[in-house]
């Protein structure tokens, strides 16, 4: 019996050397490679979106109104998102209203775009432009001054509502001392973002 023992014992031996042997006089194969290119375009983005009507109407008929003005609060509502820093502007597109139609001939039909006046409220509530500004037609920085390095950091009116998101107050006061001729008259009032450089 033992010595059968020591005959499967030399065959399990010998089975397991022929094993290790095969093994090592078999082939390697090398590893086989595929490659694939992934690109990634990350695109700056400047987003200004005008989350209100683009239509502001005031109706002068009375005296007082002439006199004291009119103020329309909160009429245009502006939301920013951005990947980069960036400044936002604005500014009358003319420097003069346009007359669309006359209902009189007395008085001048050149009303100057200053007789408009905006005010800029942040999400925080606070000042961007302080007080009214008469606008001309040369852009006006609402959010700092005009120099590089001095714009607003990358984000959303979602996520930093305090610095992405403005509410637009406007004022007129013809007064009586103008003499502006009666009519209907229109001017654009232009917001632009623009990358901080």
């Amino acid at each position: 019996m033992k010595r059968l023992v020591n005959i499967k014992a030399f065959v399990v031996v010998a089975l397991l050397a022929l094993t290790i042997g095969n093994r090592a006089n078999a082939q390697v194969l090398p590893d086989d490679n595929e490659f694939v290119y992934v690109a990634m375009d990350l695109q700056g983005v400047l987003d200004l979106t005008l989350a209100t009507d683009p239509n502001v109407e005031f109706t002068f008929n009375t005296i007082p109104s002439y006199v004291n003005g009119i103020i329309k609060p909160n009429v245009t509502e502006l939301r920013v998102e951005s990947t980069v820093p960036w400044d936002l502007y604005v500014q009358a597109e003319t420097a003069n209203w346009a007359q669309l139609q006359a209902f009189s001939s007395a008085g001048t039909s050149t009303v100057p775009s200053t007789l408009l006046e905006v005010r800029v409220i942040d999400g925080a509530g606070s000042s961007a432009l302080n007080n009214f500004t008469a606008l001309t037609d040369t852009r006006l920085d609402i959010v700092g001054t005009v120099a590089a390095g001095d714009g607003v950091s990358a984000g959303s009116y979602l996520t930093t509502p305090d610095s992405h998101f403005f509410r637009v107050d406007y004022r007129i006061i013809p007064t009586l001392t103008a003499q502006y001729q009666a009519g209907y008259y229109g001017l654009n009032v232009i917001y632009t973002l623009a990358e901080d450089l």
